[in-house]
């Protein structure tokens, strides 16, 4: 990398940090404002929401960063017009395309960076985040999946809770099969098998019971058995379905999962694929916006560049946003969309650089 690139390459890795924590500031300020509405009232105080604000840090980054590479890079070209140094490079033999590849090794290094640390670590402190703020529901049941089915411990009352083993359960109609519950209640122990039961309105009604109780050595047989719960059908579908706060290196054991009970979606897979190609479309931004910025004049007006910058940020979303909503509706492969999502704006950018390049 000659002297030239170089100094690209570390103007645009500036130019990005600067914008990163001046916008990383204002939301962190915003979430502040969010936290002292759901926080709980015992829990407010300096340690939870400095806490919290930290929890919420990598996520942050890792939501704002395509808006990041956009103000970034618009005021990195302002930055090379008003100096006259774009001109001096065209005059020297670049194009917009060689002086647009140093800047594209910063993005991408940046968005590696992003994958391979951010998600997994902003997808943790998620996890700690919502743990805090509903720490009430999280003490009354756990819901985890693996490859032996589902587990759940749910508590009832303080003497009265529930450790619930289901080899296998169809989510859509809550019908369950080889199911087994330890329970313990008013100090007493039980271990109840059945063959299939059905989850409604917090009951789990048993059919074909085995009733063996630990503390007085008893066995019983019953046909129905009912046993109190006190989570619902959305609150399972939400401890598996919560694609979003999955690390990128598990996202294929989840789909897995997903399949299993039937609960995966072309918007679940477009997400993933856009997390793990972020790196890649956060260059093709860049390259957008190389595109809408170079023909920027000698001292142009910050609050127009400023604009300029939000609108792509904002026309782009709204074409995921929009893309989104046509992949869950019609469920189009997400394949399909995120194609036209990455090659539309890349097109329109392609075109402007061209126009750069003729005039």
């Amino acid at each position: 990398m000659n002297k030239l690139n170089f100094y690209l390459f570390n103007l645009s890795t500036k130019y990005i940090l600067i914008n990163l924590f001046i916008i990383l500031f204002f939301v962190i300020f915003l979430n502040l404002i969010e936290i002292s509405r759901v926080l709980e009232k015992q829990h407010q105080n300096v340690y939870y929401y400095m806490y919290l604000s930290i929890l919420k840090i990598p996520s942050i980054i890792n939501e704002t960063i395509p808006f990041i590479i956009i103000i970034g890079i618009s005021f990195l070209f302002r930055n090379l017009i008003n100096n006259n140094e774009l001109i001096a490079m065209r005059n020297v033999g670049y194009s917009i395309f060689d002086i647009f590849k140093p800047i594209s090794i910063s993005v991408t290094l940046i968005g590696l960076v992003t994958l391979f640390f951010l998600n997994p670590l902003s997808t943790s402190f998620e996890k700690k985040y919502e743990k805090i703020l509903n720490k009430q529901n999280k003490d009354l049941y756990s819901i985890k999946f693996s490859k032996e089915g589902m587990w759940i411990k749910n508590k009832i009352t303080d003497k009265d809770s529930n450790y619930i083993n289901i080899k296998n359960i169809d989510l859509k109609r809550m019908i369950a099969k080889n199911i087994k519950i330890l329970t313990n209640k008013n100090n007493e122990n039980l271990l109840i098998l059945s063959k299939n039961g059905i989850i409604s309105q917090k009951k789990f009604i048993l059919n074909e019971v085995n009733v063996f109780n630990i503390s007085n050595n008893t066995y019983e047989e019953l046909d129905i058995l009912e046993v109190d719960l006190n989570f619902s059908k959305d609150n399972i579908i939400n401890s598996i379905i919560n694609f979003k706060h999955v690390p990128f290196y598990s996202y294929y054991t989840h789909i897995k999962t997903l399949k299993k009970f039937n609960l995966y979606s072309s918007e679940i897979g477009l997400f993933y694929i856009s997390e793990i190609l972020k790196p890649f479309f956060i260059v093709m931004l860049a390259f957008v916006v190389v595109g809408f910025t170079g023909k920027f004049k000698r001292n142009e007006n910050f609050f127009k560049i400023l604009f300029y910058s939000i609108l792509i940020g904002f026309l782009i979303f709204f074409l995921k946003e929009i893309l989104t909503k046509i992949t869950i509706s019609l469920n189009i492969n997400f394949i399909y969309s995120y194609s036209v999502m990455f090659l539309l704006p890349f097109l329109i950018g392609l075109y402007q650089i061209i126009k750069i390049e003729n005039d």
